[in-house]
């Protein structure tokens, strides 16, 4: 029996994207060597718009075929970004394409699950982007900042940390020495962690903040909570389930922290609502290759400079693609009538917890989140979102595995690059452009989405100072990032971007219960 229905099969012939560039499935080796780099960087874009759209047309055979050139360019160990990056989107399309065939998506994850041996090397890959990379360490920073500021005078705080696999000691470390050098010395502070990786990191993260707290001499307790972010959202049915699980306390001065991970709180089931596959639009589909060359300029800089060309090439010869990409996300289309239904639920959850966060009363609540829109509802939508963003991502990480190769005499600095891309950033674009449904946590909202979600669950902003801006400039001037990275205020000077060649790829925003829904704040200065 055919594992791959007739006509799902047979519906490649009708895809709109097929009519544009037919992938040939003989002599790969030869037309490879053919051409030259550039013209396979502007080969393998046009290649992952055109199997892009044949995955969500359904086409088997045609994306198959793209994915077959696909890796005859690209593949994880290359030594060019763009071929790397390419393998993880193939991998992610090919993930996607096989989860149009229930039975045999489950039987694979079971298999890739249960033979994984790579689990345990996560954490490595985690503390490896942390080192060459500098958003995190700017995010502990900034909102540390926000944290000394909003407690000034607070003689009793209590920081709860909901940022799970992005917690870090080195957070609260560095927070323990700005209250030592406060005026008026340390309060007592209390620590509660959230996070699912297990007792031992927990008590690991225990044992190095009660030694450090020792050493400052700060009056220091902490607290673990083994659980995920999600977990806590099904303990909301008592008013009150969520103080008693975090233990907070009448007389102390609440701060919560939740860096990348509120996202996650916007996964619904797509599958209930009908939503699982999405439908190709027509006008969306890519240019071919040939096109695309035959309008692109010589020796682009970098894959975003090359994404970029090709961007504009795909609008400037498909003058319907901007009004479809506007049919297809107008609330009247049926692709987002189709998809409200799940997104709403979704929102509902997020809202829930924020509510439930309303009434704890913190002082402050900071939101550290990826600049990005990977909740589109239209499928195309979300995967060129992706190549952009983690295109940046990419070029960050080749840069500085470079730079400390080079300068910093660091022999494994690739390898450490090799495994932050496969085992992060490749598990995110998975997440992203391979999964639906509840399945689908890699949620990322742009800053001003976000801003409309807490102000419609209670919250009103805080203003991330000036001070907290240049600290974070500092940082960057002291790990020689100035140049290519910087820290920018938003429009309305009340949140932070961190930005790569100017393009905002993280955002940290503070906020706090509104006493009245129109109004708003700013932490003093510094």
């Amino acid at each position: 029996m055919d594992i791959f229905p007739e006509d799902t099969v047979s519906s490649a012939t009708s895809s709109p994207a097929s009519s544009l560039y037919s992938p040939s499935p003989h002599g790969y080796g030869s037309w490879v060597q053919e051409l030259s780099h550039d013209q396979q960087g502007v080969r393998l874009i046009g290649l992952l718009y055109q199997c892009a759209a044949e995955v969500a047309a359904g086409a088997f055979d045609r994306a198959n075929l793209c994915l077959e050139q696909i890796n005859q360019l690209a593949s994880l160990d290359a030594p060019h970004t763009l071929q790397r990056l390419a393998a993880v989107f193939a991998d992610a399309l090919s993930r996607k394409l096989i989860s149009l065939l229930p039975g045999v998506s489950r039987a694979l994850q079971y298999s890739t699950t249960a033979s994984s041996g790579e689990a345990h090397l996560v954490t490595a890959a985690r503390r490896h982007l942390f080192d060459m990379v500098p958003f995190m360490k700017l995010a502990y920073l900034t909102t540390n900042h926000a944290i000394l500021e909003a407690m000034e005078g607070e003689r009793f705080v209590h920081v709860v940390d909901l940022s799970g696999p992005a917690s870090n000691a080195v957070q609260w470390i560095a927070l323990f020495h700005a209250f030592r050098a406060r005026r008026g010395g340390p309060p007592h502070l209390r620590v509660t962690a959230v996070h699912d990786g297990g007792k031992e990191c927990l008590a690991s993260m225990a044992a190095v903040l009660a030694k450090e707290a020792e050493a400052f001499d700060i009056p220091f307790q902490f607290d673990a909570v083994e659980a995920r972010l999600d977990d806590l959202v099904l303990l909301l049915d008592t008013p009150d389930a969520l103080r008693q699980v975090l233990r907070v306390r009448s007389g102390e001065a609440l701060a919560i922290s939740v860096v990348s991970q509120l996202h996650r709180l916007l996964a619904a089931d797509d599958a209930a609502a009908g939503g699982r596959r999405q439908m190709h639009v027509p006008g969306s589909s890519c240019l071919t290759p040939v096109q695309i060359m035959a309008r692109s300029s010589p020796s682009p800089r970098s894959f975003g400079e090359l994404l970029e060309r090709e961007l504009n090439t795909r609008l400037q010869l498909s003058p319907d693609a901007a009004s479809s990409v506007v049919s297809s996300l107008s609330p009247q289309s049926p692709a987002a009538q189709q998809q409200r239904t799940p997104a709403a639920a979704g929102a509902a959850k997020l809202g829930r917890f924020l509510q439930a966060v309303r009434g704890l009363s913190p002082k402050i609540m900071v939101v550290a989140e990826p600049e990005a829109n990977h909740n589109a509802a239209a499928f195309m939508e979300r995967f060129e979102e992706a190549l952009n963003y983690y295109g940046s991502l990419f070029d960050c990480l080749e840069r500085a595995s470079t730079a400390s190769a080079h300068h910093h005499r660091q022999p494994n600095a690739a390898e450490e690059r090799a495994r932050v891309e496969r085992l992060v950033l490749g598990e995110e674009v998975r997440g992203v452009v391979a999964r639906e449904g509840g399945e689908r946590k890699e949620r990322h909202e742009r800053l001003a989405q976000w801003g409309r979600r807490m102000e419609a669950a209670g919250m009103e902003r805080v203003g991330m100072s000036y001070g907290g801006m240049m600290e974070a400039r500092k940082l960057l001037h002291s790990m020689g990032w100035a140049g290519s990275y910087d820290v920018v205020h938003d429009h309305r000077g009340e949140a932070f971007f961190f930005c790569w060649h100017r393009r905002p790829l993280y955002s940290v925003s503070a906020w706090r219960p509104a006493v009245c829904r129109h109004s708003a704040g700013r932490l003093g200065g510094s």
